[in-house]
C-alpha cells in the first residue's frame, strides 16, 4: 500500500509565515526544501534556525557569546552536510557564510560520529 502525497495549493511555514502558491491555483506537494514534522512544516529558512538554536539550547549555560556563536555557526554547517551530502564544500559554504574548510572539518566530524557509533 502506498501513501499519497498531501497536496495543496498554498503551503506556508509555521515558523514565519511565508507562503507558497503555485500560477493558477494547482495543487502540488510540500516545497522539496521544506519539512513537515509533528512540530509544523517549515521552510528551509527556520528549518536553519531551528537546527542552530536547536544546539545552542543545548550549551552549557556558561558559554560564552563567542563560543555560542561558534556553536551555532557548526551545527548549520552540520545541517546542511546531512541535508545535502552530495553537494560539494564549496556550495554549502556558500549557502553557509562560511569557509570550505569549516564544511570540510563538519564533514569529517559527522563520519567520526557515525564511525564510532556504528
Amino acid at each position: 500500500m502506498t501513501v499519497a502525497t498531501p497536496t495543496a495549493s498554498r503551503w506556508t511555514c509555521d515558523g514565519c509565515g511565508v507562503s507558497v502558491s503555485w500560477i493558477g491555483g494547482r495543487q502540488a506537494p510540500l516545497p522539496e526544501s521544506w519539512n513537515r514534522s509533528g512540530e509544523g512544516q517549515f521552510c528551509l529558512k527556520c528549518r536553519r534556525e531551528r537546527a542552530a538554536d536547536a544546539a545552542v539550547d543545548a550549551a552549557p549555560e556558561k558559554s560564552t557569546r563567542d563560543g555560542r556563536a561558534k556553536l551555532r555557526r557548526a551545527s548549520l554547517i552540520e545541517f546542511e552536510v546531512r541535508r545535502t551530502p552530495e553537494l560539494p564544500d564549496n556550495r554549502i559554504a556558500r549557502a553557509c557564510h562560511a569557509s570550505p574548510i569549516a564544511v570540510k572539518a563538519a564533514r569529517q566530524r559527522l563520519d567520526a560520529e557515525s564511525t564510532s557509533a556504528a
